[in-house]
């Protein structure tokens, strides 16, 4: 614990990294920058439901067989712990 406080008060200690200044400008510049595009459009929202649709029929009409039936208590018991404690 002692090594965690002594690593702890040298990066308190230590000077700030030089980018670290121009970080706030760079961040309101940015989000600037995205408010003043435009948001995507109509267009844009019905490709979207488009592709959602095909990948909707696609997976329905694919072929598939039944899910095979699992229950906790079908896996193999080989590593059970009433098996690896008995004197084999």
């Amino acid at each position: 614990m002692k090594d965690l406080d002594t690593m702890l008060a040298r990066l308190r200690d230590a000077p700030a990294p030089p980018g670290l200044a121009a970080l706030d400008r760079t961040v309101v510049e940015n989000l600037t920058r995205l408010q003043e595009s435009p948001p995507p459009g109509a267009g844009m929202f019905g490709m979207a439901v488009a592709v959602a649709l095909m990948a909707g029929i696609a997976g329905a009409a694919l072929p598939a067989g039944p899910a095979p039936m699992r229950t906790p208590l079908d896996a193999p018991l080989a590593l059970a712990p009433s098996t690896l404690l008995s004197l084999q």
